[in-house]
């Protein structure tokens, strides 16, 4: 069974480095020109269901990939970003300073400290759970549309890496990573990241400076 995992298309707050978390940032016209292309890559590969997050920017991507090919397409808070709860809309540099710190004072590690009112990368590894299980079972393969965060820990999650690996996996706009699952239950990654329906002369152009969540 065959597991596609895609980033959202880009969003204003991706291009000036805000943390946007379960903030409802809407898709911006380049985000909506990568969703139509990232659509258009799938076109003509078989698909069984488009899981995606309920926020509009990657739940907008998920309809432009099902309108391509057909297939359902369920909407999950499950699969939502990070909430980084009082601190959404910060600069994301500002945020990691902040965290690091609160995690110091704690006494926790970086992974198990939360913002004011949102969530750790423990607490997200965890609401995952459900995700992982439909990929476990199903036999067909499956889209998933989410966030770049979310979509690192659940790349580690399907490797049997650990939560800290995800701090090293980013995912631009629209990337795909494509991962099959063994007969034993192991996940294998075929593609990593994959930005290259991009490349062609209609395509957006891709800010490298856009912030990896």
């Amino acid at each position: 069974m065959r597991a596609y995992l895609i980033r959202h298309g880009q969003t204003a707050w991706n291009v000036i480095g805000r943390a946007q978390g379960h903030t409802d940032t809407p898709l911006d016209d380049v985000g909506l020109a990568q969703a139509a292309a990232v659509a258009r890559a799938f076109e003509g590969v078989e698909i069984g269901e488009i899981l995606t997050s309920d926020l509009s920017r990657a739940r907008v991507t998920a309809e432009a990939i099902a309108a391509r090919t057909g297939a359902v397409c369920r909407a999950t808070p499950s699969l939502r970003e990070r909430s980084f709860g009082e601190w959404e809309g910060m600069p994301y540099e500002e945020l990691r300073n902040l965290l690091r710190d609160r995690a110091h004072q704690a006494g926790l590690d970086e992974f198990e400290a939360a913002p004011p009112g949102g969530e750790s990368l423990r607490d997200v590894w965890g609401r995952l759970d459900a995700v992982c299980e439909r990929l476990a079972s199903s036999t067909s393969p499956l889209v998933v549309v989410t966030h770049g965060g979310t979509c690192g820990l659940l790349v580690a999650r399907l490797i049997h890496a650990t939560v800290m690996t995800s701090r090293s996996l980013r995912f631009g706009n629209t990337a795909i990573t494509e991962l099959h699952r063994r007969p034993d239950g192991f996940w294998v990654i075929d593609r990593f990241a994959d930005t290259t329906h991009l490349d062609t002369p209609s395509a957006p152009m891709i800010d490298s400076h856009v912030a990896s969540r």
